[in-house]
């Protein structure tokens, strides 16, 4: 079962109603690339999303591809004869899930320098990147 509370870092995909979902179609991406229905089925697997219903399971992936948590890696043949696509777990979802499991005040607390300092060059890079994109 996915966790109901965050440990790191709040991120507004780990927030509100959706944060459950969320958080259990980050854990059955995170394993394998699935498309909508079979991730539907993987959900409903799980103890305490057994609920949820195919729409909301489809309507939560595609948001989730429009904000760019994951992204689509192909297309498989559906039974009816129709293509759908293959959903597949982006740096930037594995990145989000990273953030969720670890607090910033643990990590600023319990580094060591080397990982100080490759976190300060990170966020300095990231913060130009960002003064650059805006100048644009």
């Amino acid at each position: 079962m996915t966790r109901e509370q965050s440990k790191g870092t709040d991120l507004p995909v780990f927030q509100g109603t959706k944060a459950k979902l969320n958080r259990a179609i980050f854990k059955v991406l995170q394993v394998k690339k699935l498309a909508s229905y079979d991730a539907y089925l993987e959900i409903r697997r799980m103890k305490g999303h057994r609920h949820y219903k195919y729409q909301v399971v489809d309507r939560r992936l595609k948001s989730l591809y429009d904000e760019r948590w994951i992204f689509e890696s192909g297309t498989k043949r559906t039974q009816p004869g129709t293509d759908t696509p293959v959903f597949e777990f982006s740096l930037r979802g594995q990145t989000a899930l990273e953030m969720d499991k670890t607090s910033r005040s643990r990590f600023l607390r319990e580094a060591n320098d080397d990982l100080l300092l490759q976190m300060k060059k990170l966020l300095s890079d990231f913060r130009e990147f960002t003064h650059k994109k805006k100048q644009r």
